[in-house]
């Protein structure tokens, strides 16, 4: 064991034992008080880190006391707490291009060395992409264009103004909310692209098993509504893939296979549920991604940022927006192109043509297709998606609105099940797994807690205690667990978020999973990789999905994790309808609360 370091505090006991270790290693060999600073900064940089802030400004944390000890511990001024840094040796300035062992001071960012390289990388790559255009071939694809997009040659259409986007470049993130039509601009943007070269490679991925699952069906989905199945289903995977399978993810060595210098063979890759996108496998991706190639991903950046270090989407969004503009004012350049394909001109330009090519790189798509039958959803997304809670609460509580709807906390669980218990029924009256696969995807649990009352584990006891007192059978692998895969598996190909039902066959307990297309593949419980009961989920574990009712419990107290990036993305899981299990004032808490979290990426893109 490694002795304390003189002037140093004892081990922190709420930090990760790999941040109180790296700490340790930049203090090591030095006396105090330079020992104690760098111990600090180290700890505080690195346990910041893990709560997914890809560096520290130390401008935001001269004169507070170090929060991940009891020992009193108070951070310099910020110039006097950089000079310290700079002058012990173990921190190098990003300016001078050398290389540290342990700290990267770049202006008054503190980073690790892995993310600051990732972070600079990633940001060179974005800009290398967009900085290049290509309008040549635009007239060739003009008739096809029109077809597809049929309201461009009237009004403004911003699918169509996507699909210019990425026509002219070799980069482009499409966001906006669910039903905005994402995928259907993957899909008419595939189809203009094979129109052009029926030979180019696809890739369709996204970071988890389901999300890409899901991605396939609905490019398929569209291209069947859109009569486009001739061009893309021949060359369109039969089945997504994760990210980490895409780019050859090497556990043993944490690596990629497929790099800058080896990278993918594919010609078009789609990249989907880009929120939950860390820039470590951002980074990645782009290096891997050749540079003749398209990249189009898609995302939205009001939903949760991912559980990993960094929010790329959220600021590659940031990045584009300056006062007075909105991204409903394309450059002059994608306006031109946009008249070429469509036959219709702009008249909002951006006046600032130097800002136009990474602005026209995120498209922001703003109507919604999905909540056409439950304004109720689509109001309290919104109103949850800009913070106002007052809006939030009036459109729970509005009889107007049946498809949304809020109760106060109970501590019985039938007062949670209420909304839902139809559905449940009608699930376990199922006795065929494709049938029960159908019936529980039409409702989940969702919340944001792991443990607790009301979290993830204390929602699952609930429900099967509920069931219990119904006189089911609720040990070991009874008729009807829902379960969770929380790992991935390529043996299998049982990924994490994969969920499946149980129920036994002659006898014998199966869990049951749907194959991307139709089907089920069932397996026994033994071959299932790490797995949890899915009675409830966490938001996080939710984020790719979709389900008819949502039931979304919020915990009693208030907690940091509660923002209304949490509530806005589980109240988007909900297809039909959601009931909010919360307080009014946890609700107005969220609501106020919003991810931020610490990169240089929005200033290095901006």
């Amino acid at each position: 064991m490694t002795a304390p370091l003189a002037g140093v505090a004892p081990a922190p006991a709420d930090v990760a034992p790999i941040d109180v270790a790296l700490a340790r290693l930049a203090a090591r060999g030095l006396e105090p008080p330079h020992a104690d600073l760098l111990f600090h900064s180290a700890l505080l940089v690195s346990a910041e880190r893990a709560l997914g802030n890809s560096c520290i400004d130390l401008a935001d944390h001269a004169g507070t006391a170090s929060p991940y000890t009891g020992r009193p511990f108070t951070f310099p001024a910020d110039g006097e707490w950089r000079d310290a840094l700079l002058a012990s040796g173990r921190c190098t300035r990003a300016s001078t291009g050398g290389t540290a062992a342990l700290l990267v001071l770049d202006g008054t960012r503190l980073y690790l060395p892995r993310y600051h390289a990732a972070e600079r990388r990633l940001a060179a790559a974005i800009r290398a992409r967009v900085a290049g255009h290509d309008d040549r071939s635009l007239p060739a694809s003009a008739p096809r264009f029109r077809a597809l997009f049929p309201q461009a040659g009237t009004a403004t259409d911003w699918q169509a103004m996507a699909a210019a986007a990425a026509l002219r470049s070799s980069l482009v993130f499409v966001t906006g909310g669910p039903g905005t039509g994402k995928t259907t601009v993957a899909a008419k943007l595939l189809a203009l692209l094979l129109d052009r070269d029926p030979s180019l490679r696809l890739a369709v991925a996204a970071p988890t098993g389901r999300a890409a699952a899901r991605l396939v069906e609905a490019i398929g989905a569209a291209a069947s509504r859109e009569a486009l199945g001739d061009l893309i289903t021949p060359r369109l995977p039969t089945v997504g893939t994760t990210l980490h399978r895409l780019l050859g993810y090497q556990p043993w060595n944490d690596c990629f296979r497929h790099h800058a210098g080896r990278p993918l063979a594919d010609d078009v890759v789609v990249v989907d549920e880009a929120s939950m996108v860390d820039v470590l496998l951002m980074d990645a991706l782009f290096a891997a991604v050749k540079p003749s190639a398209r990249l189009i991903v898609l995302g939205d950046p009001d939903q949760l940022a991912s559980v990993d270090t960094g929010f790329v989407l959220g600021d590659v969004a940031r990045a584009t927006q300056r006062a007075g503009l909105t991204t409903e004012q394309p450059s002059p350049a994608l306006a031109q192109a946009y008249a070429t394909l469509s036959g219709a001109s702009v008249t909002r330009l951006d006046p600032d043509a130097s800002a136009g090519a990474l602005r026209d790189a995120v498209v922001r798509l703003r109507v919604s297709y999905r909540f056409g039958q439950q304004p109720g959803i689509g109001a309290l997304a919104e109103a949850t998606r800009r913070g106002d809670a007052a809006r939030a609460l009036a459109v729970l509580d509005d009889a107007a609105h049946p498809d949304v709807s809020r109760q106060d906390p109970d501590d019985s669980a039938v007062p949670r099940l209420t909304a839902i218990a139809p559905l449940i029924e009608a699930y376990l009256s199922t006795t065929e797994p494709a049938a029960a696969l159908e019936a529980l995807a039409r409702f989940r649990i969702l919340c944001a807690l792991r443990e607790g009352e009301a979290g993830v584990t204390g929602l699952n006891a609930s429900v099967e205690q509920w069931l219990q007192r119904r006189g089911d059978v609720v040990t070991g692998w009874y008729d009807h667990r829902p379960v969770l895969i929380t790992a991935n598996d390529p043996g299998t190909s049982l990924f994490n978020g994969d969920v499946g039902t149980t129920l036994a066959v002659d006898g014998v307990p199966m869990v049951h999973f749907p194959v991307p297309g139709g089907g089920v593949r069932s397996f026994t419980p033994s071959r299932l990789p790490a797995y949890e009961t899915a009675w409830a989920m966490t938001v996080h574990k939710s984020q790719g999905s979709e389900f008819d009712h949502v039931v979304l419990v919020l915990p009693d107290s208030d907690t940091r994790v509660l923002t209304r990036e949490l509530v806005y993305t589980g109240i988007t899981r909900a297809r039909r309808a959601v009931t909010v299990i919360a307080t009014a004032e946890i609700l107005q808490r969220a609501a106020a609360r919003t991810v931020a979290r610490s990169s240089g990426l929005v200033e290095r893109l901006a």
